[in-house]
């Protein structure tokens, strides 16, 4: 068959190009702009184009991203052409069905916890195929890997139609109240469908028991097995804490001690996750002793934690946390791994409907940084609501004696960080702000070289 993928250049549309490529399909693509991923796929002699336009070739099925909508020209040639036009979600859930697949979901940390799941599964010779939300050194394609075995995925619920999907294995990590605007902005409809989700399970449940929502699930489902620091949960993590570069917790099964997970990245967001993919593994009757190891190992995914330049007076981290949830454990692994250090929050607001819905609960966890920089709106193509702009942060944490100023160009940015003389830059969000972080990290190595 003959595929096109619209938006091919997104991280999860482009390790659905290269699933359709491995299995033997013709692929043609398009994209807005060249990335690392469209010159990735290049290579692989998938055939791309740089312009959205109705010059489309003759498929079978035409696959888009969130970000194409309907008035685009290459929808409406598709349609013109009468060729089945799939979202990126529709055709992931048609590749879960075909598989026994092991789904990854829930508001924060599907990124990581598949990553560190996929990493332990190929380390123990599973050969999974994987697809992951981000870039990791473990997989064959930065984000892909073809496998011959189990499939493990990242499962996105943010635009709605996870409620379609289908695995035999899920595991759900938290929910919280986050792409609201593919739920009628009504988080019942999310919960709903991350439950319809879930019932297709015929395997195994994990879900994590400290979730205040979750936790009720117990008496709805018959295979949950839970995860968490609570004693009530099946797979249980104790003691955790920071030790120097490296954090560390004791892993239990009930009441039988399993042995201690050691990580590389600082949070109890990322011990979470390690639990859980350790869970899942145990469950698919790897040895605790290989798991130990692949975690010990595990170096962080893309723009999790990313240490991009450091000495003993500045350091500057990239993070893609972009979730109150997300923001607040990223500030607080960060002062776990410099103690003593000030540590100033570059954050960029992503989508004006997220902002809009939780402007106060970003103040609420940023304030808990020594100072706070707000970046222009990152808009990730939704359009402006009124009143709703990235200096009423500023404002509030303001209000909250806060010290906190807002930029919307990035070279006086960098100029204000550079002058710094002793801090950690901690920048957040989902958006082009890893570019300011990069290129911030790069002048600083150039001064220093100099």
């Amino acid at each position: 068959m003959k595929y096109y993928f619209s938006g091919i250049g997104g991280i999860g549309m482009s390790s659905l190009a290269l699933y359709a490529k491995y299995t033997g399909h013709t692929v043609y693509g398009s994209n807005n702009e060249e990335n690392e991923r469209t010159n990735y796929l290049q290579n692989q002699n998938i055939n791309i184009k740089f312009e959205q336009n109705k010059d489309i070739p003759d498929v079978d099925l035409f696959i888009k991203s969130t970000a194409i909508k309907n008035d685009n020209p290459e929808i409406i040639a598709a349609k013109e052409k009468n060729i089945k036009i799939l979202s990126r979600m529709e055709f992931l859930n048609t590749i879960l069905k075909e598989n026994h697949s092991i789904g990854i979901t829930g508001t924060d940390g599907k990124t990581t916890t598949t990553a560190m799941t996929a990493n332990i599964f190929i380390n123990a010779k599973k050969s999974p195929t994987v697809f992951l939300g981000g870039l990791h050194k473990s997989l064959k394609d930065g984000n892909f890997n073809f496998g011959e075995n189990i499939l493990i995925s990242e499962v996105d619920e943010s635009d709605g139609y996870i409620k379609y999907a289908s695995s035999n294995t899920i595991l759900v990590n938290n929910l919280r109240p986050d792409h609201l605007e593919h739920y009628d902005n009504d988080f019942e409809n999310l919960k709903k469908s991350i439950k319809n989700y879930c019932k297709t399970s015929n395997k195994f449940l994990f879900f994590n028991y400290d979730d205040p929502i979750l936790k009720k699930w117990k008496n709805e489902f018959q295979n949950i097995i839970y995860f968490g620091i609570d004693e009530d949960a099946d797979y249980i993590m104790k003691n955790r804490k920071q030790i120097n570069s490296h954090q560390e917790f004791d892993m239990y099964k009930k009441d039988i001690y399993l042995g201690k997970i050691t990580l590389s990245m600082p949070g109890i967001h990322y011990a979470y996750d390690a639990l859980a993919a350790a869970s899942i593994s145990l469950e698919y009757g790897i040895k605790f002793e290989d798991i130990q190891r692949s975690l010990k190992k595990f170096e962080s995914v893309g723009r999790r934690f990313n240490i991009l330049y450091s000495n003993s007076n500045k350091y500057v981290i990239d993070d893609y946390a972009h979730t109150p949830e997300e923001i607040f454990h990223t500030i607080e692994g960060a002062k776990e791994y410099f103690p003593n250090k000030k540590i100033i929050t570059i954050f960029q607001p992503h989508r004006y409907t997220r902002l809009h819905r939780h402007k106060n609960d970003f103040v609420n966890v940023l304030k808990n940084s020594d100072e706070i920089i707000v970046y222009r709106i990152y808009s990730a193509f939704e359009d402006p609501i009124d009143g709703i702009d990235e200096n009423y942060i500023c404002r509030l944490l303001k209000e909250n004696g806060k010290n906190c100023l807002f930029f919307d160009i990035d070279n006086d940015m960098i100029d204000y960080l550079k002058a710094i003389k002793e801090s950690v830059f901690l920048f957040v969000g989902a958006g082009d702000i890893t570019k300011v972080a990069y290129k911030l990290s790069s002048e600083l190595l150039n001064s220093h070289i100099k």
